[in-house]
């Protein structure tokens, strides 16, 4: 290596004819400069891709806990369905039962309500008689009524609806005119 010349402040000229010694530290240190710098370029390239595997491991992660989660909510969907659908065939099965019954009490209903049987039943089982001229009394029911009236109004609001309503007030225009 070759003896580096410290320059003083002072001379900033050279007046003699001698020339300054080449000085190859200078560049050994921008060799050393640059395989630092490639270092730690390697270094620094291989952090981010340690950091890239870190996000894309992560991400790979969190993509498995969503579908499993997924999986979990549908199962679970389907198990209330599925339970839903037992206790739809229960409710149906008891509403056959209850519409069968229904049936029954219907033709029970029918049997007694027939006037015949209802006269024999009362004559035989409850000893009831006929009643005797004496005890029958007669009311007079005057014309207008209450029910009456109310079926009154309910019929003519019947007839002021739709077409009627339309072509009776047509008609009255040109009973007008």
């Amino acid at each position: 290596m070759a003896k580096r010349i410290k320059r003083r402040a002072h001379s900033l000229y050279n007046s003699s004819s001698t020339a300054y010694d080449y000085d190859d530290s200078f560049y050994d240190d921008k060799e050393e400069l640059r395989r630092r710098k490639a270092i730690r370029q390697a270094v620094r390239k291989a952090k981010i891709i340690k950091f890239k595997n870190l996000v894309y491991g992560a991400k790979f992660t969190i993509s498995v806990l969503c579908v499993f989660a997924g999986c979990i909510v549908t199962m679970a969907s389907n198990a209330a369905v599925d339970r839903q659908r037992v206790i739809n065939n229960g409710l149906k099965d008891e509403l056959i039962a209850i519409k069968s019954q229904n049936a029954v009490l219907t033709s029970k209903i029918n049997d007694n309500t027939d006037l015949e049987y209802i006269e024999k039943e009362a004559k035989t089982r409850l000893n009831m008689t006929e009643p005797q001229p004496y005890q029958i009394v007669y009311i007079d029911v005057p014309k207008q009524s209450y029910t009456v009236q109310y079926e009154a109004e309910e019929e003519k609001n019947d007839d002021n609806f739709g077409l009627n309503s339309f072509f009776s007030v047509i008609k009255e225009i040109f009973e007008i005119l």
